[in-house]
């Protein structure tokens, strides 16, 4: 194990790599560690000359990891996050008393912290510490509580099913104003078409859903498109979408919220459901019974009750 030990990168490089590969930018990397862009690359740079390796695909707007700078970033993300989980517990002696909460990136992002304050307002008790993952947590670990995506077979965890998935394209008013073609399935086809990447689905439950996929499922069969641009993260596919780059898939329960607000449209109403594709709220058995898991597990039912409804319709 010293030897192990002893063959161990720079902390502060590997640090720096984490904050990179979660942004998939060097700026915003930068931004968040309080350094300059040129100390980020710096870092980058003396970690990939270490291991050998390139760990960025370098273009002139962005960076994306190589594989095996993937295979780096989800053991060094999990492996900081449980850092940081089990620093807060050491140092939790306040009589607050925090609920570990895990949730994907985009889940988090787009539906979790919009509904925060409304959380809060209900349930002022409830202290979460959200930690925000690239996949559904393991239930080997031992978490305390998350939102998963399909469902371990684990005696110790109790499960409550939230919603189903459903599927379709978006985009935003401007947009479907200057292309009113776009207002059909044969005019969408022809329009920029934004889309996940492959290794975006490496971690995840089910099979991709992409353009090819879901224009099958409209019976359309298996249409030759190709996207215009693909993205690592679903939340920096909907910025491009809302920056009237092109057309996405959007999820319902990540977008509802921008449709309710009239920032983003369905420019057509087609969409494709998934039954099987479910997601949960889990929590450890001996936990339960504790009054901040009965109140979070009561909101989260609540204001996902929509989505199981629309399931029935």
């Amino acid at each position: 194990m010293q030897h192990e030990l002893t063959n161990l990168p720079p902390l502060t490089a590997l640090r720096t790599f984490e904050a990179a590969a979660r942004h998939c930018s060097f700026k915003q990397a930068a931004g968040e560690l309080c350094v300059t862009q040129a100390a980020v690359s710096r870092q980058i740079r003396q970690l990939e000359e270490r291991l050998g390796v390139n760990l960025f695909l370098r273009s002139h707007r962005r960076v994306d990891l190589t594989e095996q700078g993937r295979q780096l970033f989800q053991t060094v993300n999990r492996s900081l996050v449980d850092i940081a989980t089990t620093t807060r517990e050491i140092q939790s002696d306040s009589s607050l008393n925090y609920l570990n909460l895990y949730a994907t990136s985009s889940f988090s992002r787009l539906w979790l912290v919009p509904r925060l304050s409304q959380l809060r307002r209900a349930h002022p008790e409830i202290h979460l510490h959200l930690i925000s993952v690239e996949e559904s947590p393991a239930m080997a670990d031992k978490f305390d509580a998350g939102i998963t995506l399909g469902l371990e077979d684990n005696a110790g965890y109790q499960s409550d099913f939230l919603f189903s998935e459903k599927v379709f394209p978006v985009c935003t008013p401007a947009f479907i104003e200057a292309n009113p073609a776009a207002c059909t399935l044969e005019g969408l086809m022809q329009q920029p078409l934004l889309e996940l990447d492959a290794k975006f689905w490496n971690a995840k439950w089910w099979s991709a859903v992409d353009w090819p996929f879901w224009l099958d499922q409209q019976g359309l069969g298996a249409k030759a498109v190709t996207a215009e641009m693909s993205f690592s993260h679903f939340p920096m596919l909907l910025d491009a979408v809302l920056q009237d780059v092109g057309v996405g898939l959007g999820w319902c329960h990540l977008v509802q919220n921008l449709l309710d607000e009239g920032q983003l449209i369905r420019p057509v109403r087609e969409s494709y459901s998934a039954p099987g594709r479910k997601h949960y709220f889990v929590c450890r058995n001996d936990l339960v019974d504790k009054p901040e898991i009965k109140l979070l597990r009561r909101w989260l039912l609540e204001q996902t009750a929509i989505f199981r409804t629309e399931e029935l319709i």
